[in-house]
């Protein structure tokens, strides 16, 4: 078994389905964390709320209150990492997902060991993020990025992004001018099991360009290599009212 990066780690289960549930819970104890399950939407929060766990497994077909609405309610409190385990695998249902705050996405039905092996990708990428957090930051021309703050700003706007589209700007905005290829991206912000996972990425860089160009839409940021990776570029001026 691999080791576990932190062990008696805290994971809160979010599932409706006994059975599942009980299973998931056997499988992240057997790997020496700490589960908790909740049975519903409602539950969830109340259990996030008084245990403060590492990391959620959460689904998104739930009674009481729907995971779109739970992913809502912790990502307006909490940076934890959330992974979502779910019956939905269409492709606007995973977009949505990441979009909304979640660090990555598996479909039911699914491997468990792969799924082990995800979670503690997670916990990995938390750890080295929590590590990673320094007090400078990098300014580019209309890009403020606060590495202590964990705030980016474009235009002077707040933008509000996901730890992972955080990671993923950052790493991209450190290194201006150069195109970045897509298993880089993919090792350093998810962890080398999704080097070949350009889907992901794909949807992870369509939502951070979406953010960036509500708050500045008269500059362009991230540049497409297509079929190799993803280029920063300091946002141009904004054009002349002239």
């Amino acid at each position: 078994m691999i080791p576990d990066p932190r062990p008696g780690a805290r994971i809160l289960i979010v599932e409706d389905e006994p059975e599942f549930a009980d299973l998931l819970a056997l499988w992240v104890e057997r790997h020496g964390w700490r589960p908790r399950v909740a049975r519903d939407g409602a539950a969830a929060i109340v259990a996030f709320e008084a245990e403060e766990p590492d990391l959620v497994l959460l689904d998104l077909s739930l009674p009481r209150l729907s995971g779109w609405h739970v992913i809502e309610r912790i990502r307006a409190a909490s940076l934890v990492p959330i992974l979502l385990v779910t019956a939905r695998d269409g492709e606007q249902d995973k977009i949505r997902g990441l979009g909304a705050g979640a660090d990555d996405y598996v479909t039911k039905p699914l491997s468990f060991p792969e799924l082990m092996a995800r979670i503690e990708a997670v916990l990995r990428r938390a750890d080295i993020r929590a590590a990673a957090i320094a007090g400078d930051e990098i300014h580019h021309p209309g890009l403020v990025i606060d590495g202590r703050g964990h705030r980016v700003a474009a235009d002077g706007v707040e933008i509000h992004l996901t730890p992972t589209e955080y990671r993923l700007l950052r790493h991209l905005a450190e290194r201006p001018g150069r195109v970045v290829g897509h298993a880089e991206l993919l090792t350093a912000i998810w962890g080398a099991g999704y080097r070949d996972d350009i889907h992901l990425l794909r949807v992870t860089i369509r939502n951070l360009r979406a953010k960036l160009a509500e708050a500045a839409p008269d500059r362009r940021f991230l540049e497409t290599s297509y079929g190799i990776g993803y280029r920063f570029r300091p946002g141009e001026e904004p054009a002349s009212d002239a």
